[in-house]
């Protein structure tokens, strides 16, 4: 399994982008929660996106982006990465065991 990063410039928010936001944020939750999306980050002027992305390919990728009912106003770039190295991967996790 290899990670991506997808990133994407959004465009101004139209009345049909808003309608489908609610939505889109459930996807995204489930998505993490089956930790198939790591990360998911909206910049503070609303312009720009990114979502980190567990996948065996850039195909797999293009096919989870494709549940995310907000793609068809994006327009995503995908980029395979060779390191990530995140804070909570450097920390053990805890078992009340």
């Amino acid at each position: 399994m290899a990670l991506f990063i997808v990133e994407s410039e959004i465009p101004q928010i139209s009345n049909d982008m808003m309608l489908v936001i609610p939505r889109h944020i459930r996807v995204i939750q489930q998505l993490m929660a089956d930790e198939i999306v790591l990360t998911y980050a909206v910049s503070s002027d609303r312009k720009k996106w990114w979502c980190h992305v567990k996948a065996d390919d850039e195909n797999e990728v293009m096919d989870i982006l494709a549940q995310m009912p907000i793609m068809p106003f994006l327009r995503p770039e995908i980029h395979a990465l060779l390191i990530y190295n995140h804070a909570e991967y450097n920390l053990p996790k805890f078992s009340l065991n």
